[in-house]
């Protein structure tokens, strides 16, 4: 298991990849929306800001999947 370290504290549990986006945390309610864009002819997800984000504020997306299988691993994921 990998985690990124900040001051001794483990905050995530991924392989680093320099991929900030998997630092993002799940709300059925975030500050985050998700946009398809295309990038040098590949498709890429974006998030993207609902409103105004205030500086030190969270960042928070949907991960959106609540099928059965992904609500009996990861229950979070219903709230």
């Amino acid at each position: 298991m990998y985690y990124f370290k900040h001051n001794d504290q483990h905050i995530d549990a991924t392989a680093e990849s320099g991929k900030l986006g998997r630092l993002v945390n799940h709300s059925r309610n975030g500050n985050l929306i998700t946009k398809t864009m295309i990038v040098d002819k590949v498709p890429r997800l974006a998030l993207m800001a609902k409103t105004d984000i205030s500086k030190g504020a969270e960042l928070l997306y949907d991960y959106g999947d609540r099928s059965k299988e992904a609500l009996e691993h990861h229950p979070w994921l219903a709230s």
